[in-house]
């Protein structure tokens, strides 16, 4: 008998997407403007690129970021880099100076990226032509570090957050519980790669069998949805409204949809009302963050009038949320506070050097409000983002609505400006679709929210949101108030 001891065994979230070349290699695995990759080509995709990374000297434990744009060849990194053991991070290019201890970037666009370190051009053969190397395969133990995911970001740079495979398969099961997910057969998946809610769409996704659909733009997000039949979509509010545009200018192509599920933000009546003029499918709303994951959801109709006191879902069977005070303290049931939540497959802040990972027990993410005695959360507003006018506190989301209720107005911002008088500035920021009247817009909004009417109104090209579609709020008021 062996005196070795074997490592722990977790399930592996790559090798559940492999296993589907094994049972059904002509199946569709992933379908893009391009064309369908199958589950057998994406494992010899996969089988490629792994040999490709070990010769370009890529080590097990070492931390790579992946810059790649295209969704086939992104995937195919993420997986070979699991199989080698290096811990994988997808970036943005502006994200590639942070603090990750990163050993090298993977880019496939040729453009300079801000890196001092080893950056390797992945083309095209990496994915066509295995290396001749035989790379040993090195597993992750359950609570290793073998991913890292980029919070929203929406209050400045980022914040990198540590997976391990136990995690890692908490989380993305629990996407297979989120209304139709579990039983959809083509999933479009809306947000780029780089943001860890796309990762765990596609993964979630491949590791069930089915297929994962990605446009390279709105504007052939219509005609791809319609060419591959896809019943559920999993977008950012955002590209819910760009859908329902869509809809609007050219309707039809959509009827495949069965769900879609929307989430980053809270959806308007002004937004349900035209998603619901030319989309018959149940909406879902969900909460999630990429500390905790899905703590709640619901279809839209279900919230009833609670949707406009800030309604975001009914809690999910595997999470909790509670209510604290400014100490940290437990609220009574139905208290308004700092939320707390717990869900299965929490993950910690990473940093570097980190090698192992601990599911922590809470996480605050920031937002202020509370859970009614049926489970329902009710989300006031992010307690960072509240404007305070004279004691009048709001959050922006309720005065970006009535700003979009103006004429000519197509998207909106809103935010603080201290200008050290007595009471800060409320700013909007608007893109037009029409002739903008700034004194309309103002007494608009003094007629529902006369403390917290915007005072300045700016025109601009476009209004800057992360990945998941949500504002950054920060980065407007430095680029336009200049603080």
């Amino acid at each position: 008998m062996s005196s070795l001891s074997p490592r722990p065994h977790f399930p592996s979230y790559v090798d559940a997407v492999l296993r589907h070349a094994a049972l059904d290699p002509f199946k569709a695995a992933i379908g893009t403007e391009g064309g369908v990759v199958t589950y057998g080509q994406l494992a010899e995709a996969v089988h490629c690129a792994t040999t490709n990374a070990a010769r370009a000297g890529l080590k097990a434990g070492s931390v790579v970021g992946i810059v790649v744009g295209d969704p086939v060849w992104h995937i195919c990194l993420i997986c070979a880099l699991h199989r080698l053991g290096v811990v994988s991070v997808s970036l943005g290019y502006l994200e590639t100076g942070l603090p990750l201890g990163l050993a090298a970037i993977l880019e496939d666009a040729g453009e300079k990226v801000d890196f001092a370190g080893q950056v390797l051009r992945v083309a095209p053969e990496w994915f066509t032509r295995p290396a001749d190397v035989a790379p040993a395969r090195a597993d992750f133990g359950p609570t290793d570090l073998c991913r890292i995911a980029l919070s929203s970001g929406t209050t400045g740079l980022p914040k990198p957050i540590a997976m391990s495979p136990e995690i890692l398969w908490h989380r993305l099961t629990t996407y297979l519980l989120r209304g139709r997910f579990g039983v959809s057969e083509k999933v479009f998946c809306g947000p780029p790669l780089r943001s860890h809610f796309a990762f765990a769409i596609a993964f979630a996704a491949l590791m069930s069998g089915k297929m994962v659909c990605f446009a390279s733009s709105a504007a052939t997000t219509v005609p791809l949805v319609s060419y591959f039949g896809a019943d559920l979509a999993v977008i950012s509010v955002h590209q819910l409204s760009e859908l329902a545009n869509a809809q609007h200018a050219q309707f039809g192509g959509l009827s495949s949809l069965r769900e879609i599920q929307a989430g980053g933000s809270t959806i308007s009546d002004a937004l349900l009302g035209k998603v619901r003029a030319v989309l018959a499918c149940p909406v879902l709303n969900t909460y999630a963050s990429t500390e905790a994951g899905t703590a709640a959801l619901a279809p839209l109709e279900r919230l009833g009038a609670l949707r406009r006191e800030g309604a975001v879902g009914v809690l999910a069977p595997w999470a909790e949320v509670v209510a604290c005070d400014e100490e940290g303290r437990e609220l009574p049931p139905g208290a308004e506070g700092l939320l707390r939540v717990s869900a299965a497959g929490m993950a910690p802040a990473y940093q570097p050097g980190l090698r192992t990972v601990e599911e922590p027990a809470w996480f605050f993410p920031g937002d202020i409000g509370h859970v009614t005695p049926e489970r329902v959360l009710v989300i006031r507003g992010r307690d960072a983002e509240f404007i305070n006018i004279g004691g009048n506190k709001i959050a922006p989301e309720r005065i970006e609505e009535l700003v979009r209720e103006c004429s000519g107005v197509a998207d909106a911002a809103v935010f603080a400006v201290d200008i050290k008088a007595d009471f800060p500035q409320v700013w909007a920021v608007v893109t037009a679709n029409g002739p903008i009247d700034p004194t309309a817009i103002m007494r608009h909004c003094a007629a529902k929210l006369p403390a917290t009417t915007p005072t300045v109104i700016r025109v601009v090209a476009s209004i800057p949101r992360n990945a998941t579609g949500k504002i950054m709020r920060d980065k407007l008021r430095k680029e336009l108030a200049g603080g």
